[in-house]
């Protein structure tokens, strides 16, 4: 194959392979790896890259000057009015309870808790992002004590913290309800869907089903977006209820942190994040990674708890079972992820097929082996979101 996306798949294999015995060829295809996780079954990692070219940083020009929680609301309702998002859909809006606009409006109210050294680390991180998982991403960062304590610890250790992905909550098959929204994240928002097969759409045993969507910045920054929705099957599976509730705020901010040590890039491990966050109160859930032998290691830390769902919608709830009025108070997650990091000159290599300069001090960039997601993963730490 004379792709060379592919190509670069090729040569990222083979260096791995050569210093990690527990990966394996793949039989049929050489942009693939091989290894058998802890339950003795296989995994298989396509390390093609997702195809585009980059985007601009447009959401720089709105956030570089943020100093307070005054700052943040006006720029933040500025932008909410010269861009498109999911509430502007006259289609979508219809289905999504009121209560969700006042709970939107009461997260952005809480930027008035925080201090101006956290309101400056929040600006300083969504400055780096486009329009669209800045404004996902304040909403997130604000909802939740955990992000913040990371943005914290992330500074104090001079850790570089990357926007991983969002998790958008849309509603059920029935209605077509995330391939729509993907459609107009694409259309809108410039994302694509990856052009490999198995990474395009994301089907999970337990009632639920995702469009995975990727852009990269001109700053190097990858952002992804994991659209996800309940089956046409499942009346009951708990997103479509989460998204009639909180309508289109994110079910999680992922986030990951690396640093240059030694020359090199470097992942910061997820037990190393996840002892720092502890250390300032953060209860952390279950972790998991074991599937791609440390090349995607993902945990979410507790649920933030909406105590204010109304009575009205809890009751209605109630009447459908399944632990649903329970569930639905788990609003919002911070999910912590650690990927390895290529080599020097693979990342070098990569930045090359979207036409950037891989830049090792510039701490933007960062070069994962693995950059998509993994569905047996992704489908423990999302039932692990549903603990109260």
């Amino acid at each position: 194959m004379n792709d060379s996306n592919f190509i670069f798949a090729t040569h990222l294999v083979n260096e791995i392979l050569a210093e990690n015995h527990h990966f394996k060829p793949h039989p049929d295809i050489k942009a693939k790896l091989q290894t058998l996780h802890s339950e003795n079954a296989m995994t298989v990692l396509d390390l093609t890259p997702f195809k585009t070219s980059p985007s601009s940083v447009n959401a720089e020009s709105f956030f570089k000057d943020v100093k307070t929680a005054d700052d943040l609301i006006n720029v933040f309702n500025n932008v909410k009015k010269q861009y498109k998002f999911e509430m502007d859909l006259p289609s979508v809006k219809e289905k999504i309870n009121a209560y969700s606009t006042k709970f939107s409006q009461t997260i952005l109210q809480s930027a008035n808790r925080l201090t101006d050294s956290q309101i400056i680390l929040v600006a300083n991180f969504v400055k780096n992002l486009d329009i669209y998982c800045a404004i996902k991403s304040i909403e997130s960062l604000l909802n939740s004590a955990a992000d913040i304590a990371l943005l914290e610890v992330a500074n104090k250790n001079n850790w570089q913290v990357h926007f991983d992905h969002l998790a958008i909550r849309c509603g059920s098959e029935t209605d077509n309800d995330a391939k729509f929204i993907a459609n107009f994240l694409m259309k809108e928002h410039g994302y694509v869907s990856s052009h490999v097969k198995e990474e395009a759409h994301y089907q999970f045993p337990d009632g639920w089903n995702a469009y995975p969507l990727y852009k990269i910045l001109d700053n190097g920054q990858v952002l992804r977006l994991f659209v996800d929705q309940s089956d046409i099957t499942d009346k009951n599976q708990i997103i479509q209820h989460w998204n009639r509730v909180y309508g289109y705020t994110a079910h999680h901010l992922a986030l990951r942190a690396t640093e240059i040590k030694d020359g090199k890039k470097h992942e910061i491990p997820l037990q190393v994040v996840m002892n720092a966050l502890q250390s300032h109160g953060v209860t952390i859930l279950t972790p998991t990674g074991e599937h791609t032998q440390g090349f995607l290691l993902q945990v979410f830390t507790k649920p933030e708890l909406n105590e204010k769902v109304p009575e009205s919608i809890l009751n209605d709830l109630r009447q459908k079972g399944h632990n649903l009025e329970k569930t639905i108070k788990n609003g919002k997650l911070l999910e912590i992820v650690s990927r390895k990091e290529m080599s020097t000159a693979m990342a070098i290599e990569l930045f090359h097929l979207y036409g950037l300069d891989f830049d090792i001090n510039n701490p933007l960039h960062s070069a994962p082996c693995y950059t998509y997601f993994l569905p047996a993963q992704a489908a423990h730490v999302i039932k692990t979101s549903q603990t109260i």
